[in-house]
């Protein structure tokens, strides 16, 4: 399939999330025309007066339900590629489902777009293994997916999630191999795990939180030690879109992006060159972590990636800079 360059037209869903404004940030300053799907006019003003500096190279698209039939049929129209960032709410598992369905259906009647990249996550890829455990793009969370049919009513809500990311995936997938030979464009998925890094909203998400009720709420514990899962810089998993769009050897494949595993206690350790008073000094002791075979991304994608110390200390100061209190 074609790779597809500036001055292309590229929607990103879900546009003004913590991931997507950085995609969108990238995309402007790259040459790109960019759309992007809101689910209200406020939010899509918002973004437009973010990058005002660049003119009418941003326009939205209100899609105010992203899991009705149909949701994106309007959005899509004419774009060159897409990248689907959006999702609802993590405990969601049907409307996480449902969303990824949906632009699916859309996307069948598109002879514009030329690749698509799907957002999903390291929850579709983990496993219950032993810790030292080397993941790789073949493993799938096929537990969740498994529990989520057998007892969807006692699951907790982090379950659900990670059972709705995997299962979107494989819809993708599902859709693509089966059809792949009429469709005019090919797939790209992305797994990243925490995403760490600066803001470009007014406040937090849910990875970003972590760190500062991490760095500034919670006392440590025994825990802060333990493996914590992996993490990749929110500026590097918006390159990891871009050069998913620009790779012809990208398309028909799945990516782990991740910068490594981690610890809180690893996390306490690079914010104390802030010299903050509040971080605790935590534990010395650590477990054994599990290991991300990156191999494919950093050769396919030419995907490098920022330190833990630089992702973690722009997280706080950026959210420092906005006033968060702790």
């Amino acid at each position: 399939m074609p790779i597809v360059l500036p001055p292309s037209t590229v929607l990103v869903t879900g546009a003004n999330g913590f991931l997507a404004l950085h995609i969108v940030k990238q995309l402007l300053e790259q040459g790109y025309m960019v759309r992007g799907t809101v689910r209200s006019s406020s939010k899509g003003e918002w973004i437009k007066n973010k990058f005002a500096n660049f003119g009418d190279k941003f326009e939205y698209s209100v899609v105010e339900d992203i899991t009705e039939e149909g949701a994106f049929d309007e959005a899509i129209r004419g774009v060159d590629a897409v990248l689907h960032t959006a999702s609802p709410v993590p405990e969601n598992f049907v409307g996480t489902y449902e969303s990824a369905k949906s632009i699916v259906k859309s996307l069948q009647s598109s002879h514009t777009v030329k690749r698509v990249v799907f957002t999903s996550s390291f929850t579709a890829v983990w496993g219950p293994h032993p810790l030292g455990y080397t993941y790789s793009e073949s493993d799938w969370n096929d537990t969740a997916s498994k529990l989520i049919k057998e007892k969807p009513h006692e699951l907790p809500g982090s379950m659900l999630y990670f059972a709705a990311k995997t299962d979107s995936e494989r819809e993708f997938w599902k859709f693509y191999e089966e059809h792949k030979d009429q469709l005019a464009w090919d797939l790209v998925t992305l797994t990243p795990p925490y995403i760490f890094g600066p803001v470009l909203q007014d406040g937090p998400n849910s990875s970003t939180n972590t760190i500062w009720k991490k760095a500034f709420k919670e006392n440590p514990a025994d825990q802060v030690g333990q493996h914590a899962g992996f993490w990749i810089d929110v500026r590097d998993c918006a390159h990891a879109h871009l050069l998913s769009l620009q790779k012809e050897q990208a398309g028909g494949e799945r990516f782990l992006i991740t910068g490594g595993a981690f610890t809180w206690q690893d996390v306490y350790n690079e914010l104390q060159s802030l010299h903050i008073p509040e971080i605790p000094k935590g534990v010395e002791d650590k477990d054994v972590l599990d290991i991300p075979n990156t191999s494919k991304a950093t050769t396919k994608l030419g995907l490098t990636y920022h330190t833990l110390g630089e992702s973690v200390r722009d997280t706080i100061v950026a959210l420092q800079e906005r006033g968060n209190n702790k």
